[in-house]
């Protein structure tokens, strides 16, 4: 199971029931068939801005905060602008060059998956190339103009 489907357990189940501890959390994905390590939940609930909050009873859980945030992270956008230097889009796919000998293109794949933009289904970045891969054309324009929008 990937991050993007046991991240949506979780939120599930915390919504759903108090669940006080890491361990009782991996005792739940257990049971739905998931294996995870500690580690890995810790990650995922600073992902998913999950805290402890107390009921009033002195009792605390664990309960996704909302935050208004913007669709898309500004760091994004100041990236785009700040390291791309072209983008030529291939069927469902981008390929983005940045600033050559840079490794600007890993950091911008990362701000691409953490933004969780539902037109990317994957990133793959070398030293200064980024691939973002959409399901389809349509999505990969998207992200194409995303990008040129926001190059320098």
């Amino acid at each position: 199971m990937g991050n993007k489907e046991r991240r949506k357990l979780i939120k599930n189940l915390i919504a759903a029931e108090k669940i006080s501890t890491q361990d009782e959390l991996l005792e739940r994905l257990k049971a739905a068939g998931v294996e995870a390590t500690q580690a890995t939940i810790s990650r995922d609930l600073h992902a998913l801005n999950v805290a402890k909050v107390s009921d009033g009873n002195g009792r605390s859980y664990y309960a996704q905060l909302e935050v208004a945030a913007p669709k898309i992270d500004q760091r994004l956008y100041d990236a785009i602008e700040n390291t791309v230097e072209s983008i030529t889009m291939v069927q469902f796919m981008n390929v983005i060059k940045t600033t050559p000998n840079s490794n600007y293109a890993t950091i911008l794949a990362g701000l691409f998956d953490d933004s969780q933009m539902t037109e990317i289904t994957g990133t793959l970045a070398g030293n200064d190339t980024l691939i973002t891969i959409s399901k389809s054309p349509e999505e990969a324009q998207v992200i194409n103009q995303l990008v040129l929008d926001h190059m320098n």
